[in-house]
């Protein structure tokens, strides 16, 4: 029987207050805290089919797939300092070569007539995608900061073109759609849309784990030295072509992957499907989320779906604002939201999360005591001026 939970941010704030609550509670021991909160939000999100209606479901699947593309683009932006606003473009790829390989009307499977399981074809759009991130990662080298920047946007200008141009293998304009996907016979009792939805929860938290597995190892470590210093990083033996490289690499397999599970969600690619436009939101997405940060990715690729698709309603509801132009509304507050984390949250929105994490009564105590006595010096100047 499928129960009925219609607010969907009422849903994910039980699930964080509850995943929160295992992590103060007295009486856990403290090497358990934070592996009981994952498992926590994680029961949360496997009941999230039987819980909530089709369309939050596919929503919920979608941005899974983006917090995939987005940990891609932090490991290459956030940890390796390199500027990347053509990542939908990878992403696209992906979504191609597994398109390619699920589809039985072409010669692109590269075994036999008959399509690839979707588990492999979106480990080979990844690989792919990968080999593709090795070469462009060399001639990035030569470039850094706004001119690495403008010669990614070049490439996702010139990817929907080129997929035109070749429609013996692309479909052209009209793109390519597979046969749908299915759940296997032993898990009958899902809809085909709750399958899908596992399968972008399972990929999501495999790539979150294997990224926080890299970053966490020494070559985590040597991204981020390269990042803050180049010189230095080498003077201690790092070598930085190839550590530029290996990110590109890897930023590159994040895409692919988030590609093939693109597809296997959504069911269509065409060379519309994913614009120059997804690739800079994407980009300022992460920026929003927080850099260097895994919970960053995570915001941000969730913020790459429901940005859109829910601020215009929360935007209607505002007293005074015309209905007729909150269609306009995602983009205007996905530039002030911008604007306002670079000015007020350098970190993003992860990083205010991590500082209340490390936040006492003690500190905000002696934060309002700090203020009060700087409003009170204020208070006095003013007087001696006047």
């Amino acid at each position: 029987m499928e129960l009925s939970f219609e607010n969907i941010w009422l849903y994910l704030a039980i699930m964080i207050t509850a995943s929160v609550a295992v992590r103060i509670v007295p009486g856990v021991p403290d090497r358990a805290r934070l592996p009981l909160s994952f498992a926590v939000m994680l029961v949360f999100l496997c009941w999230v089919p039987f819980v909530l209606d089709d369309f939050r479901t596919r929503q919920l699947a979608t941005a899974g797939v983006w917090i995939v593309a987005a940990m891609g683009l932090n490991i290459l932006t956030g940890y390796n300092g390199q500027i990347s606003l053509g990542h939908g473009a990878l992403v696209a790829l992906g979504a191609y070569v597994s398109a390619l390989l699920m589809d039985d009307t072409t010669q692109m499977n590269f075994i036999d007539s008959s399509p690839w399981p979707f588990w492999l074809a979106i480990i080979m759009s990844g690989i792919v995608t990968a080999i593709v991130g090795f070469f462009l990662g060399f001639p990035a080298l030569r470039l850094s900061g706004p001119y690495l920047a403008i010669a990614t946007l070049a490439l996702a200008i010139s990817f929907p073109p080129v997929m035109r141009k070749y429609d013996q293998f692309t479909g052209g304009s009209s793109g390519l759609r597979p046969e749908p996907l299915q759940p296997p016979g032993f898990l009958d009792m899902l809809d085909r849309i709750d399958w899908l939805y596992f399968i972008a929860l399972g990929g999501c938290l495999v790539m979150l784990l294997l990224a926080w597995g890299i970053l966490r190892g020494p070559l985590g470590r040597t991204f981020v030295a390269v990042r803050d210093s180049e010189v230095a990083a080498e003077a201690m033996g790092v070598n930085v072509s190839r550590t530029k490289v290996t990110a590109f690499t890897i930023s590159s397999f994040f895409a692919g992957i988030s590609g093939g599970m693109y597809l296997q969600v959504v069911g269509f690619i065409s060379p519309d499907s994913i614009g120059i436009l997804r690739s800079i939101t994407l980009f300022a997405a992460v920026v929003i989320g927080g850099l260097a940060s895994i919970l960053g990715a995570v915001i941000g690729g969730a913020a790459v779906v429901f940005l859109p698709a829910d601020v215009p309603d929360l935007v209607a509801q505002i007293p005074g604002v015309n209905p007729d132009t909150v269609d306009e509304a995602p983009g205007v507050v996905q530039g002030l939201a911008l604007i306002l984390v670079m000015l007020l949250m350098p970190a993003g929105l992860a990083g205010a999360v991590h500082r209340l994490q490390h936040l006492t009564w003690d500190s905000v105590v002696d934060g309002v005591r700090t203020l009060r006595s700087r409003a009170v010096d204020r208070i006095s100047q003013l007087n001696i001026t006047r």
